[in-house]
């Protein structure tokens, strides 16, 4: 998780995007590395992952916070501090890491867990998701942000009245709502709809883990979900030390600095994905229920349409969109781009059609023991060549400390799949 967090983002493969990546490959590696008489299957690893995109937060304006500075200004203005209680810096970033990944979280304990789901399940946690989030950014999130960082709502404040806007904060929100590119022309603005944003998530994710306990009625889901959602809490905030050390401590006065090779946004990229996969992959480990509930929800679709809805999922969702969006991201040369895209693409299609000609066009119950350490190996090496040496080579950073935490974690894992394999394949009777 933390190789996969630092090739998301920094200089990688973007926001929404870059989670679909983390939580395709992330999951194929906890698809073995907990052992379990079942496996997730490719679609529901597709779903997850997937499912990982609805909770993209944004941060740019929160990391420094904790120094007791917030960092304002108009989009391309030049940037003013004014003081803040560095406990909202804190504060805020536990909102952000706790609203990461709820959706997610609940579905790996689904995933891993002893309880069937049908399709109302599903959906009415997809449907209490997407209401509670936007119901909070109506109402809740401004009270919450008011109380816990009154001078970034005075900020903002602020800065509307001097732009000749005199309706306040919460009226000037509502009338764009939650749209972070009117609020960056204003001073203070994108850190008010940002945190508005970040709030909802986390007061959403408190509604998604209630619907799985109480209405779903999984508990070991929930737990999941509510532990997924702690670790990322807990890893977001603690490895935002890193930027109170490198922007010197409680109001920039206290001398502190980091090495040379030490870069606080990529460690704090790795780190929040090292502490917070470390905590899940331990929680699976240890807790994950022996017997499995069997996934019968495509059943509902006939036969034919299913295998074709699978292959689908699985190749472009899961498989392609992860070959090509890192691809293409890293790569400005328009023709290039255009051609290495379309290279991926013929390669995705032809890979496909053998895998049809030899065990047909359904993934729904596709060998998945052998697949997932075979998927991540490859994805893993993928990122590792393509986030290193393609288009914005990364390598010229290897002497800096996350560049080499990177490395050694991809060949950490490279190692871990290839036995793995050797011992999945040595086998009998899969």
């Amino acid at each position: 998780m933390g190789f996969l967090w630092r090739a998301r983002g920094t200089s990688g493969w973007g926001s929404s995007w870059g989670l679909l990546n983390v939580g395709f490959i992330f999951t194929l590696f906890l698809n073995f590395a907990v052992k379990k008489n079942k496996y997730i299957s490719l679609p529901l690893i597709s779903v997850m992952a997937l499912s990982f995109m609805l909770t993209t937060p944004a941060w740019g304006t929160f990391l420094n916070q904790i120094t007791g500075y917030l960092a304002i200004n108009a989009d391309g203005a030049e940037i003013v501090y004014r003081d803040i209680n560095p406990v909202s810096g804190i504060l805020i970033m536990i909102f952000l890491g706790f609203g990461l990944a709820s959706v997610y979280g609940v579905l790996l304990g689904r995933g891993f867990g002893n309880k069937e789901w049908k399709f109302k399940d599903y959906a009415v946690l997809l449907v209490v998701f997407i209401a509670v989030n936007l119901i909070a950014k109506a109402t809740v999130s401004h009270l919450i942000f008011k109380i816990i960082a009154p001078q970034a709502v005075e900020a903002f404040n602020d800065s509307l009245v001097s732009s000749g806007i005199t309706d306040g904060a919460y009226k000037a929100y509502m009338q764009h709502f939650s749209s972070v590119a009117w609020a960056k022309h204003i001073d203070a603005g994108r850190n008010y709809f940002t945190s508005i944003s970040t709030i909802s998530f986390a007061v959403a994710a408190v509604a998604v883990l209630l619907t799985t306990r109480f209405f779903v009625k999984d508990k070991y889901a929930a737990k999941t979900g509510a532990l997924v959602c702690s670790a990322f809490a807990f890893s977001i905030t603690v490895s935002d030390l890193f930027f109170f050390f490198s922007y010197g401590g409680y109001k920039m006065a206290q001398g502190f600095s980091l090495p040379a090779s030490f870069a606080a946004w990529s460690l704090w990229e790795f780190f929040t994905g090292f502490i917070a996969g470390g905590i899940i992959t331990a929680y699976l480990i240890k807790t994950a229920p022996a017997e499995d509930a069997p996934e019968t929800l495509l059943n509902i679709i006939p036969k034919k349409p299913r295998s074709v809805f699978t292959f689908v999922l699985c190749i472009v969702a899961g498989i392609g969109i992860n070959i090509v969006r890192p691809l293409i991201t890293r790569i400005s040369n328009v023709p290039a781009m255009i051609a290495s895209s379309a290279v991926a693409v013929i390669a995705i299609l032809a890979v496909s059609f053998i895998y049809y000609r030899k065990k047909g066009v359904s993934l729904e119950n596709a060998p998945i023991k052998k697949l997932s350490p075979v998927l991540c190996l490859i994805f893993t090496v993928y990122v590792l060549v393509n986030y290193m040496f393609i288009g914005i080579p990364e390598i010229v950073t290897m002497a800096q400390l996350h560049s080499i935490l990177f490395t050694v974690s991809a060949f950490a894992v490279i190692i871990y799949c290839i036995f793995e394999i050797k011992r999945v394949y040595g086998e009998k009777n899969i």
